[in-house]
């Protein structure tokens, strides 16, 4: 894509964005991966966002967001691209470039094979650009060449791990964890069970809500981007609703299909435990390696929000909704879903809101707000996305191969603060 708007701020070197906070720049860069960033609807998936990882001669490692969806699908790893127009924005203590509505993406080499085959002159040679950016471009070539057997590192582990398909037999599945040094390890993985590895947060990308978003409020899905206002009443709607305890299905779920399943595939009876839970969501890991998008459902988000159930966070968001409000009408639309659902499911009344006499919720809901919950899970998840902050931790997952990444492939099983041995 060619811009027709002249260029907003000078080309710079990765090295120097800081320096140009809230500012226009021109980036010419190598791009080490893309991953779309999907909001999940009833009539199917939206790419709303790509992030990918770029590197040049002055650093290897840097963060964009492109917001154009033509954008996305013009960039894939291994390629050399021109960014126009975008500007550096920081967000903690990590800094990255998003895209504008006038900025532009201009493919410079295509595939990355033609790269590390082909010379820097011939290269460049039919490339028409002023002098400035054909000798970043030149640095970017060399960089890249000479860095070749470490960039295409994840492509040597993807063959490697994908080269025994070729086989007229199915080896039988690894049942046991297996530890892993890098996400780039993990990614390539199709035939493991289990995986650990440490790596960072990132972010938690809220896209299974059943809330119809604007196109100014899709940022929302971003729970990094909601605690900038100093209150949002929508976040526990979005990330807490009525399902299943063991399973996290939920009775509302647009994921996977349109209703909850018949039989629980978690319990010993088949029978769903029907209560308050936390809505599957996507959390973004990353290593100096990889980003990956990990599927967190109900009994995962649990550990990962310090072992809080989503009941309790909600009965003290109300009560606190209550006391800042004294005439507000305690609307819990779930409970009807919840007499419905025990209808059908008959759960003997475990975790069953909606089953509760007024006196004996009245009492549940003073036992569990003696502690706020809610303050201390909003405290929890504010940290939980302090990019650059935060310090890795120890992750368990599931690798389901039938699935692909936006979709569930890598579901969190645990997580837990790694142990480090002090010499």
């Amino acid at each position: 894509m060619t811009s027709t708007l002249g260029w907003y701020g000078p080309l710079i070197d990765l090295s120097k964005a800081a320096s140009h906070i809230g500012d226009f720049v021109q980036l010419l860069v190598f791009v080490h991966r893309s991953v779309p960033v999907q909001y999940k609807s009833s009539s199917g998936g939206e790419v709303i966002r790509t992030d990918i990882q770029v590197g040049d001669d002055t650093r290897q490692f840097f963060a964009v967001s492109l917001w154009k969806k033509q954008m996305g699908s013009m960039v894939s790893a291994g390629d050399i691209i021109l960014l126009q127009n975008v500007k550096i924005a920081k967000f903690g203590d990590c800094i990255e470039a998003r895209t504008v509505q006038w900025s532009s993406l201009s493919c410079l080499i295509h595939p990355y094979e033609s790269l590390v085959s082909r010379g820097i002159e011939d290269l460049i040679l039919n490339y028409h650009g002023g002098i400035t950016t054909k000798t970043k471009l030149r640095k970017v070539i060399e960089w890249v060449q000479q860095a070749g057997s470490t960039l295409c590192n994840n492509k040597l582990l993807c063959y490697r791990e994908n080269r025994h398909l070729s086989r007229n037999w199915k080896l039988p599945e690894e049942r046991t964890s297996r530890d892993c040094f890098l996400l780039s390890e993990v990614s390539c993985l199709t035939n493991t069970f289990k995986a650990k590895f440490c790596a960072s947060v990132g972010e938690i990308f809220l896209g299974f809500t059943t809330r119809t978003l604007e196109n100014s409020e899709k940022e929302k899905l971003l729970l990094s981007r909601r605690f900038d206002k100093m209150r949002d009443d929508s976040l526990v709607e979005d990330l807490i609703c009525t399902g299943c305890q063991l399973c996290g299905s939920t009775m509302d779920s647009v994921f996977e299909q349109n209703a909850i399943p018949l039989n629980c595939s978690k319990s010993s009876n088949r029978l769903h435990a029907v209560s308050l839970i936390y809505r599957p969501f996507m959390l973004y890991v990353w290593d100096e390696s990889e980003y990956m998008a990990l599927l967190v459902k109900n009994r995962a988000a649990e550990i990962l929000f310090g072992n809080i159930k989503a009941e309790k966070v909600y009965l003290c968001y109300r009560e606190q909704m209550h006391d800042q409000n004294p005439n507000l009408r305690d609307d819990i639309k779930v409970n009807n879903q919840n007499a419905r659902a025990s209808h059908h499911s008959k759960p003997a009344g475990k975790g069953v809101l909606g089953s509760c006499s007024s006196d004996a919720h009245r009492s549940l809901k003073k036992k569990q707000c003696d502690t706020n919950f809610y303050l201390i899970w909003l405290i929890l998840l504010k940290m939980l996305v302090q990019q650059g902050k935060n310090s890795p931790l120890k992750f368990e997952i599931i690798i389901n191969a039938s699935l692909d990444n936006e979709n569930g492939k890598f579901e969190m099983v645990s997580a837990s603060m790694p142990c480090f041995k002090i010499k």
